[in-house]
């Protein structure tokens, strides 16, 4: 009799599922029926007119990535099976390219934050800052940052063609470049000209292996070179993994709070720091191109009064992007928080302000901000 009542009871309460379900489907449907109505004339006429053929599955993928993109939003993106390919094999940092890293500024210009050391890019001239305006003979105007990587990208021996205009010349410059496999080291690790007791670490990016080879290049930097100061360069860093930039943090903090997020209902989590703490002395150099994890990690060190920023002011990505993978082989890049340096401060479209600000100059190769970081540290160690 118990069983009874129990399959009937849930019965009910599938069935009351079912009815809020269907009207909300019908809610939805009644409600936009203009909009519906003119999706549907919409794609009759381009069936029944239109000189390029269309079908239903490039229909759906136009419409989904159409619907993201009216979040206005530049950081979410549907992104095709090829495109979320291309993103992880950049996570994994080995794929078949020229080796660019590209960051979208805040006037829609697709921007070489750096061209990677030894690549095909840096051979053949391609320099930090270029703006990139055709790829392979197609503008790159209000294409997306992934967009833009997965037309670079490509099989190892294939040409690219990359249009760019240069502002410190000009002019613009086009580069027939070959791809190779990049495999993509996130650190350059070395002492510093001026005093070999400073260690030098440059960040490219915060991909799957870059905590492991800051660990690596630290210890070694340590125990084989003995250096009593750090300095790691996050200038032209766009960013990565959020999670890696915690890992990061990690190295040089144990417990202290390292990123928070909240996400639309304003739910809040706290990023802790976990592991070690390194008590070397460190000054980290930053400028407009580093953003998003590079500013977690900046922000984390700097208001923990662990580290010095020497150099520029941050660009200002305080958003968190959650990928979801979807059932056709893509996924969806989605803004699903927005994060806070441990005082509490948002730095969305504000950045992140050094403790000293230096400018170097374009057209010279003296490198200020790194004079000054060295500075710094000597008067510590």
């Amino acid at each position: 009799m118990k069983n009874n009542r129990f399959f009937k009871a849930l019965n009910y309460f599938f069935s009351l599922i079912g009815f809020l379900f269907i009207t909300g489907i019908i809610l939805a449907f009644v409600t936009n029926m203009g909009g519906i109505g003119t999706l549907l004339s919409v794609m009759g006429l381009m069936k029944t007119y239109g000189l390029n053929e269309i079908n239903t599955s490039q229909a759906i993928q136009g419409a989904t990535a159409g619907i993201v993109d009216a979040l206005h939003d530049p950081y979410s993106k549907y992104l095709d099976e090829k495109t979320w390919k291309d993103l992880r094999e950049r996570l994994e940092a080995k794929f078949g390219g020229i080796g660019v890293y590209v960051l979208q500024d805040n006037e829609g210009h697709l921007k070489v934050v750096s061209p990677i050391k030894g690549t095909p890019a840096y051979k053949e001239g391609v320099k930090h800052g270029d703006i990139i305006i055709r790829i392979n003979g197609s503008s790159s105007i209000n294409m997306s940052t992934d967009d833009a990587v997965h037309l670079m990208r490509g099989d190892p021996g294939t040409q690219l063609l990359l249009g760019v205009y240069r502002e410190s010349d000009r002019r613009e410059y086009d580069f027939r470049i070959v791809r190779e496999i990049i495999n993509v080291p996130s650190v350059e690790a070395r002492v510093t000209e001026r005093n070999k007791e400073i260690g030098y670490i440059i960040l490219n990016q915060f991909h799957s292996r870059s905590a492991q080879e800051m660990t690596d290049s630290l210890k070694q930097l340590v125990e084989k070179d003995q250096i009593k100061g750090l300095i790691i360069d996050l200038r032209n860093n766009g960013g990565g993994d959020f999670d890696v930039s915690i890992a990061i943090s990690s190295i040089f903090l144990n417990g202290e709070d390292v990123v928070s997020v909240a996400d639309r209902q304003n739910n809040k989590t706290v990023h802790r720091a976990s592991g070690g703490k390194n008590d070397i002395p460190l000054v980290l150099l930053v400028n407009g191109d580093s953003a998003s994890a590079s500013e977690i990690l900046a922000g984390a060190l700097k208001d923990n009064k662990r580290a010095v920023l020497v150099g520029e002011k941050t660009y200002g990505k305080g958003l968190v992007q959650t990928v979801f993978p979807l059932r056709d082989g893509g996924a969806l890049k989605l803004t699903t928080q927005k994060y806070f340096t441990p005082d509490g401060t948002d730095i969305n479209e504000v950045g992140i302000s050094p403790d000293y600000v230096v400018k170097n100059d374009p057209d010279s190769e003296q490198d200020l901000q790194l004079e000054k970081a060295v500075e710094i540290i000597e008067a510590k160690i």
